[in-house]
């Protein structure tokens, strides 16, 4: 195929931040963008020429939109995979319909991984509460259950520790009819490698960030990682064969977990922009974004050489109190921070609005900033004496 040059039009299936901040980017270098979100609201809208608010099962408005745009991309896995197939008997899809189905299926990705040979936690797959209750004694407790589908921030996953949680736990996911259930690691540490693939298997990594999680979503990632160069070429020589038995051409990440053994362990896969990698927006000579309209426009990779030590922390909507945003002036009189929010109209607990990154000489500076813009946030949501004193 020819070059998908600046002036043509990317569509975006999904339309959240990872849709904006794609979107973002390929404005910037002279594309045209239009979206497709079911959601009036979505983040992305505002950037784009076009949005189109319409169900992602409704065929003949996707065929439309596949027809209005040069090629498509989508930002996550929760779009119906048989949706996209759909759009691939006319249109250009990156990455394909067929690595959407692997990733959206916690099943079929730990099949796929088992099968061909990547390391990845035990597991069974489980159809009644005996199965469960059989596979967690047979893989020794604790395990983790988890959903077929839908599975994001920490989402459909139930942690048994014993025998006895197994029911509750079944209970908890609505007794599916198809689940998870793996063994529980002791973690050192958790990671993601970001590739990007052009279709040439041409191919290019994102400095590997270190990821750490509270309540099972990303609360913020370092780079360099400090996992070691042995670690860190293992895992990219891991991703680097997942995508390319994968056929990915676009961006994928590999989320890793390394064990206390020192076992590096496939945990999920994500064909498209990562939360991990927004430190790359202010970072990195070429970010993660621009990486994926680089590589489904086939164009040369760029290099996505690391500036300087950064943190990038997301920002939930746990810190907006009473609806009322935290004191952003005071955040950015941090040196080196900078601020991105997603335009997302209602916080909530839980709910990603946006995130900072900071980069410095050295992590321990880096940290210590940090530190000052954590006290910033959390004296935000503290009670004024007034409030205190009724």
């Amino acid at each position: 195929m020819k070059e998908i040059l600046p002036g043509s039009t990317i569509g975006i299936l999904g339309g959240g931040q990872l849709g904006r901040m794609t979107a973002m980017e390929a404005r910037r270098l002279g594309y045209d963008v239009e979206v497709y979100d079911p959601d009036p609201l979505c983040p992305a809208a505002g950037l784009s020429s076009r949005h189109w608010s319409y169900s992602y099962e409704d065929l003949d408005r996707l065929k439309a939109f596949a027809r209005s745009v040069d090629i498509l991309t989508y930002e996550f896995e929760n779009i119906p995979s048989a949706s996209v197939k759909e759009l691939e008997e006319n249109s250009l899809v990156c990455p394909s319909a067929a690595v959407l189905a692997i990733s959206q299926d916690r099943v079929k990705e730990k099949q796929f991984l088992a099968q061909n040979g990547f390391p990845v936690a035990p597991f069974r797959v489980v159809r009644t509460l005996a199965e469960l209750t059989a596979s967690a004694v047979e893989l020794g407790l604790p395990v983790v259950l988890k959903t077929v589908q839908l599975g994001y921030d920490g989402k459909g996953q139930v942690p048994l520790d014993t025998i006895e949680d197994c029911r509750w736990g079944w209970k908890e996911l609505g007794e599916p009819k198809l689940a998870i259930v793996e063994k529980k690691i002791n973690l050192l540490s958790e990671f993601s490698v970001i590739l990007a693939l052009g279709y040439e298997r041409n191919f290019s990594f994102l400095p590997i960030p270190r990821n750490y999680h509270r309540k099972g979503i990303l609360d913020y990632s370092i780079v360099p990682s400090g996992l070691g160069k042995e670690v860190e070429e293992a895992a990219k020589e891991i991703a680097l064969e997942i995508a390319l038995a994968l056929g990915v051409v676009g961006l994928l990440t590999v989320e890793f977990f390394l064990a206390e053994n020192q076992q590096i362990l496939v945990n999920e896969l994500a064909p498209r922009p990562h939360n991990s990698g927004h430190f790359s927006l202010d970072s990195c000579i070429t970010s993660q974004f621009e990486q994926l309209i680089r590589a489904i426009c086939k164009l040369p990779l760029g290099q996505p050489t690391l500036k300087g030590p950064v943190l990038m922390r997301n920002l939930l909507g746990d810190l907006w109190r009473d609806g009322r945003p935290p004191n952003w002036p005071e955040l950015l009189k941090i040196p080196g921070l900078k601020l991105h929010l997603y335009a997302k109209k209602y916080p909530r607990a839980g709910r990603k609005m946006g995130h900072y990154s900071l980069q410095g000489e050295d992590l321990k500076a880096v940290l210590a900033l940090d530190k000052q813009a954590q006290k910033i946030l959390q004296e935000d949501l503290e009670p004024s004496r007034t409030e205190r004193n009724g």
